[in-house]
């Protein structure tokens, strides 16, 4: 069916819930769980040995340039990738430098000292004496402290798998001292850019892919409910039930779309008495909706067979009859 519409949920939700408040809200649905798997790529290393074969790419890549005189677009690209790499592999060297430095092994540092250790103010470089004064707004804040705090936050997850930290909930016990560069880094696999697994096999680096199931949660709506759906009070239903945005927007530009279609199609149908299919098709090929004297035209381009289907749609949901090859509004 044409007008039949599908909201997929990755989050977990409480179907009953759900169901009720689309329900409540004029649009009731059916809702099937299943389970989706999706992987992720990461490459794990020495610090060392990633910096190394970081710089052994750049060197090479700028090394062949200017033996062929020619400096090919893509390599630009990739070494741009290798050093924005390189510069978030030291920079995380550099903060996990800096807390080895301020907490002794045997340090147990209280969850509020850590936090504070997290945050985006300390992660910004301040000077001392101009620190009272300069205020800096907020944008200017987040822009500012980004790259530090990703790299505290790196820094972190890395320290726990290291074992270098032991976190539980009233803190953080330094357990041990280690030289950053041994440090057993895991970055996201597009970090290599095209890479090789021979070239970062000779540097004792390694690609783990992990794959999850997810749960899935699809939302099945009829034509009837699709058609009368009241996309304003589903848009605050949306917000109450806390369902993720991207995986609403897709499902409600599809259902508004096919409401505006369908409506369309009744008007045609209401203004030029039974017609079939084809002419349907024709009609709409030959209209535009608005006008460039309001600044906004629409175009409907649709299949044959999409005619067909809304059509069909339409004649079940009791919107058009049909009589013989033809349709006519209800």
């Amino acid at each position: 069916m044409v007008l039949e519409e599908t909201l997929v949920i990755h989050n977990p939700i409480d179907t009953s819930e759900v169901a009720r408040a689309f329900k409540e809200a004029g649009m009731p649905t059916r809702i099937t769980q299943t389970a989706a798997l999706k992987s992720t790529a990461s490459i794990k290393g020495m610090i060392r040995n990633i910096k190394a074969l970081l710089e052994e790419e750049i060197a090479q890549s700028e090394a062949l340039a200017e033996k062929i005189g020619i400096d090919d677009e893509e390599d630009i690209e990739l070494r741009a990738v290798y050093d924005s790499t390189l510069s978030i592999v030291e920079g995380i060297v550099g903060v996990m430098t800096e807390f080895m430095e301020k907490y002794p092994a045997g340090t147990f540092v209280p969850i509020d000292e850590f936090k504070g250790w997290m945050s985006p103010l300390a992660a910004l470089p301040q000077d001392e004496e101009d620190e009272e004064e300069e205020e800096l707004d907020e944008d200017m804040l987040q822009q500012n402290a980004l790259d530090p705090m990703v790299y505290r936050f790196m820094s972190f997850i890395t320290l726990d798998e290291n074992d270098i930290i032991d976190l539980g909930e009233e803190g953080a016990t330094v357990k041990q001292h280690v030289d950053p560069e041994d440090v057993v880094l895991a970055l996201p696999g597009d970090a290599m850019g095209d890479i090789g697994r021979e070239a970062m096999r000779e540097h004792d680096i390694a690609m783990e892919v992990l794959v999850v199931s997810v749960p899935e949660y699809r939302l099945e709506f009829a034509p009837e409910a699709v058609f009368f759906a009241e996309m304003d009070r589903i848009d605050e239903l949306i917000d109450d039930l806390e369902i993720d945005e991207d995986e609403y927007l897709p499902f409600r530009e599809s259902a508004y779309l096919k409401q505006f279609a369908a409506t369309k199609i009744i008007d045609i149908i209401e203004e030029h008495g039974p017609m079939t299919p084809v002419e349907v098709v024709e009609a709409l090929d030959s209209s535009i909706i608005g006008g460039a004297e309001g600044g906004l035209e629409i175009i409907l381009r649709f299949s044959l067979e999409f005619v067909k289907g809304l059509l069909n749609d339409l004649k079940k949901i009791g919107l058009v009859r049909k009589k013989g090859s033809g349709f006519r509004a209800a």
